[in-house]
C-alpha cells in the first residue's frame, strides 16, 4: 500500500504559488474548498478567481523579489525568570493575536517591546502558540517550544495571509524558509516587502479578498 503523499507548496517565479497533494483548504469564512491533487494559488493579489490564479500576474508587473523587510531576518530573544520569548519581526504577519491578547507581555511601541516577566509563563506559551507565521516562539524548562501538532491545511484570513499549518513543505528556488514547517503565513496581498512570506503590508494597502 502506497504512503499518502506529504502536501509540498512550491513557489513558482514571479507567478503563483503550486500546490500539491494538500487535502484542506478553506477560504477566510471557514468554508472548505473543493481540491485538485495540483493547484496554482493566487499571490499577486488581484485574480478574479481567488484564491485560484487566473494569470492575471503576467500582465500587473507582480515580481516574487524582496524588497527588504524593515525588520532583520533574526531571531531576537527575551530571557525572562522562567520563560524565554523568541521573536523572528521580519516573518511576523502582524495578525496581533499577542498584542490583543497580552498587551502587558507584547507591547506596541514599546522597547524592549517584549516583557517575558509580565505574566504567567503558561499563559504566555498559550499565546505564543496561537501566533500564525512562527514569529514567536519560547524555551521553557531548557525546552525550545516552537512546532505543535496539526493536520496539514491552509486556511486564509480575511483580507489576509494564506495561513500554512501541518509541516508542509515549502519548496522555493530563492531559498526562503519559514521558522518552522509547522506554521507559516504566506502572502497573498502581492506587496508584502518580505516575500513569500506575509508582513502585514496587507493592512496598510486595504488588501480585500473578494469572498462573497
Amino acid at each position: 500500500m502506497n504512503a499518502e503523499k506529504k502536501p509540498i507548496i512550491k513557489v513558482s517565479k514571479d507567478g503563483p504559488f503550486i500546490v500539491k497533494d494538500l487535502k484542506t483548504l478553506r477560504n477566510s469564512k471557514g468554508v472548505f474548498i473543493e481540491l485538485n491533487s495540483s493547484m496554482a494559488l493566487c499571490r499577486c493579489g488581484d485574480s478574479k478567481n481567488k484564491p485560484f490564479c487566473d494569470g492575471t500576474h503576467l500582465h500587473n508587473d507582480f515580481s516574487r523579489k524582496k524588497e527588504g523587510s524593515k525588520f532583520p531576518d533574526k531571531i531576537e530573544s527575551f530571557g525572562g525568570k522562567e520563560i524565554i520569548i523568541h521573536d523572528n519581526r521580519a516573518v511576523c504577519s502582524h495578525i496581533g493575536h499577542c498584542i490583543l491578547k497580552l498587551p502587558g507581555v507584547f507591547r506596541k511601541g514599546e522597547k524592549p517591546w517584549i516583557d517575558p516577566d509580565a505574566a504567567d509563563p503558561e499563559e504566555i506559551a498559550k499565546v505564543i502558540r496561537t501566533c500564525p507565521s512562527g514569529a514567536l516562539s519560547y524555551t521553557f524548562k531548557g525546552l525550545l517550544h516552537k512546532d505543535y501538532p496539526h493536520e496539514p491545511e491552509i486556511f486564509m484570513v480575511k483580507n489576509g495571509p494564506y495561513h500554512v499549518i501541518g509541516g508542509i513543505e515549502l519548496e522555493d528556488k530563492d531559498g526562503s524558509k519559514p521558522e518552522t514547517t509547522d506554521h507559516y503565513a504566506l502572502c497573498r496581498c502581492g506587496r508584502s516587502k518580505n516575500k513569500p512570506f506575509c508582513d502585514g503590508t496587507h493592512i496598510e494597502t486595504e488588501f480585500k479578498d473578494r469572498i462573497n
